[in-house]
């Protein structure tokens, strides 16, 4: 028995090859099949002899005379079912360009996609020369295509081949009734179909799985922050409202999920950033009788809005933590290691001068500590800090003399990221914020360059500061104690140092006495430090003497690194002039003042006299001293410690009063009366009284 014929008209090779393909797998080799493209010759006789003609257009129908169209069958197509996953990754509304090499075959394949439910995708024919709809194609970013990807646009980025479409069932079913042929593969056909709807659906479940559990994970983070998250969609409904959300402003997801934004919390005011798509960052809100710390931050997707986050903090929280950061400062090495008891000394100055210091340290205002260098500065401020009510917060110690302008207010002040070339990731917090329920030391305050004190003045008044390039101002809560071994009164004369920063800063002096005013507690430091060092030495009659008349210019630091010396050179226990350097054998010796100059002697006199008053002391403090009593003697009065403490333009202690008044009693420029008689000034002290003013004024 002869086999049927059928006869493919199709408008290329590969859909001809695809017929032919499923021609086979249902009717095997019970048929027999011809090809002829689109623009091919038809022969009259293969025609004839052909039982079937079977098109792939039904464009292609006019080709064939119209007798023969009772022969004709148009193949119906369908599509496999595994390409059509690349269509799901697409967002709603995507412009896909949808390519073929006729629009009567682009019609009939949207038709069916738009049937599978892809009509949330909006398809755009194309048909390659020709002139009928030319779409514009600069914001077309995908295009879809039954196996012509070689007709899509060059411009075009992403293309999605669904593959050349197979025939469809019912046609399958048709050419069999028509030829009278049995179906011996239609169940593996069926077969197949299912079996890709299967796969098909199995990966769409575990995509719902798996976003279902990233969906999951994602709630499990946004409950997880201490932070309250509401997230919204393009159109202002609530998708997110977390845990943290909830505790702040008492609503319940419930009641807000699904909701419009602008209902359910008004106050946040998001109708601006749905309008403008600009963030905007840590706002204070005062929202529900809270004070709030908002950011809102609008989600964007090819410049096109898909959604609004708002992110919150309770600021009292915030505050909270930052002060429990602020605590655990100890670990940044914040903290002090001297108190009082580490201050060594019997003597009067230094007894009196602790006295005073520990009632600064009971209040809570701005210390001022003057005093030469290595007289202890430092260990008079942490001790202060240490015995104050700040003493759980941070010490932090700030040096002017090793801070750079350039640097100084970034440092003090902080950063935020990216406010200058080096800028640290994420910015870094000052040390006056640092400082925050604490101390800070500001030392060697009178090196600070004129820029930097506007800068702490501003900080000193307003309590707050704001870091380098930010726009926000952060309270701060900071005991302020200065240092410095300079004149700063002199240095405000001299326009060197701002007279209102002198003032704000000066508020509770300090005056630290210098080693030469502390001879009885000389050989209680040596002795404290030989401790220290685990060496005990003895020194001779000889050596004492140097040592008691030695002026001691680098006060404590320079006996301590002396003793450290002495520690290395000293091979026995005993200390003699030979192990003494000779810059403190040189400087030793007591002036001798006992008889008048001479006319050639004067100015070698002059010489001496200021020379061995700076040794014991500043020229500024005898000039205070000489003047208050040149003033007293112009009414013939002689003038008691007391009234000189309570004169003095620097304040100084009795007993520091006392050692003074002996030093100025050895050049002969004072006379101290004996029983309480005071102390008047001498003509030798005249003299020397305005020796000093001119040294000063030079």
């Amino acid at each position: 028995m002869e086999r049927p014929s059928i006869l493919l008209l199709t408008r290329g090779e590969k859909l001809a090859q695809t017929f032919e393909t499923n021609l086979r797998m249902f009717f095997g080799t019970n048929i027999q099949i011809y090809i002829v493209h689109e623009h091919g010759e038809l022969d009259s006789q293969l025609v004839d002899k052909c039982e079937l003609i079977l098109v792939s257009a039904e464009s292609i129908l006019d080709r064939l005379p119209k007798l023969l169209h009772e022969r004709t069958l148009f193949a119906r197509r369908t599509v496999y079912l595994p390409k059509l996953e690349q269509l799901m990754d697409l967002a709603p509304g995507t412009q896909c360009l949808f390519v073929s090499n006729s629009m009567d075959t682009i019609v009939d394949a949207i038709e069916l996609l738009n049937r599978l439910g892809f009509d949330h995708l909006h398809f755009i024919p194309y048909v390659p020369q020709t002139a009928e709809i030319r779409p514009v194609l600069e914001d077309i970013d995908v295009a879809v295509t039954h196996g012509l990807k070689e007709l899509v646009p060059e411009t075009i980025g992403k293309v999605i081949d669904l593959g050349i479409r197979p025939i469809d069932l019912t046609t399958i079913y048709d050419i069999a009734q028509q030829l009278n042929l049995p179906i011996e593969n239609a169940h593996f056909y069926t077969a197949e179909f299912f079996r890709d709807f299967v796969r098909l659906g199995r990966n769409l479940a575990n995509s719902v799985n798996n976003e279902k559990r990233l969906n999951q994970k994602l709630e499990s983070v946004f409950n997880a922050v201490h932070e309250g998250i509401i997230s919204m969609d393009e159109w202002g409904y609530i998708t997110v409202f977390n845990e943290e959300a909830e505790k702040i402003l008492s609503l319940s997801p419930e009641n807000c999920l699904g909701k419009a934004c602008w209902d359910v919390i008004p106050e946040f005011n998001l109708n601006q950033i749905f309008q403008s798509h600009a963030e905007e960052s840590n706002q204070l809100l005062e929202i529900r009788n809270k004070v709030l710390l908002v950011t809102k931050v609008p989600v964007m997707l090819d410049g096109r809005l898909m959604g609004v986050v708002v992110t919150f903090q309770d600021v009292t929280i915030v505050q909270r933590i930052e002060q429990e950061i602020r605590k655990n400062s100890s670990r940044l090495g914040l903290t002090t290691k001297y108190s009082f008891e580490n201050i060594i000394g019997v003597s009067g100055s230094i007894t009196s001068t602790k006295q005073v210091a520990v009632r600064l340290a009971e209040s809570d205002f701005t210390v001022m500590i003057t005093g030469e260098n290595g007289t202890g500065k430092e260990v008079f401020a942490q001790a202060i800090h240490k015995y104050s009510t700040r003493r759980d917060g941070p010490f932090v110690p700030v040096n002017f003399a090793g801070l750079t302008e350039s640097l100084a207010e970034s440092e003090l002040f902080g950063y935020e990221e990216g406010s200058f070339t080096g800028a640290k990731k994420g910015g870094k917090m000052g040390l006056f914020e640092l400082a925050h329920n604490g101390t800070i030391f500001l030392d060697e305050i009178g090196d600070a360059p004129l820029s930097i004190q506007a800068a702490l003045l501003r900080v000193l008044q307003e309590r707050q500061v704001m870091r380098v390039g930010g726009n926000r101002v952060i309270p701060i809560n900071v005991r302020v104690i200065a240092a410095t071994n300079r004149n700063l009164n002199s240095m405000v004369s001299k326009g060197a140092f701002r007279e209102d920063l002198y003032y704000r800063l000066n508020v509770l002096p300090l005056n630290i006495p210098n080693l030469r005013e502390r001879h009885e507690d000389l050989f209680i430091l040596i002795d404290n430090f030989l401790h220290d060092n685990g060496r005990k030495l003895r020194f001779t009659p000889e050596v004492k003497n140097v040592l008691l008349n030695y002026s001691w210019p680098g006060n404590i630091r320079e006996l301590e690194n002396f003793i450290k010396y002495l520690k290395v050179i000293v091979e026995g226990d005993t200390v003699q002039l030979q192990h003494i350097p000779e810059r403190i054998l040189n400087s030793s010796g007591i002036l001798s003042l006992s008889h008048g100059p001479t006319a050639g002697e004067e100015t070698v006199e002059r010489e001496e006299i200021l020379q061995f008053l700076s040794r014991h002391g500043s020229l500024m403090d005898y000039e205070d001293i000489l003047t208050i009593l040149w003033n007293f003697s112009k009414r013939q009065e002689r003038v008691g410690r007391t009234v000189l403490c309570s004169l003095i333009s620097r304040p100084l202690s009795e007993a520091q009063i006392r050692n003074k008044l002996s030093i100025l009693q050895r050049c002969r420029c004072v006379e101290v009366g004996v029983k309480k008689q005071g102390t008047t000034i001498t003509p030798m002290g005249i003299q020397v009284l305005q020796w000093i003013k001119e040294k000063i004024i030079n």
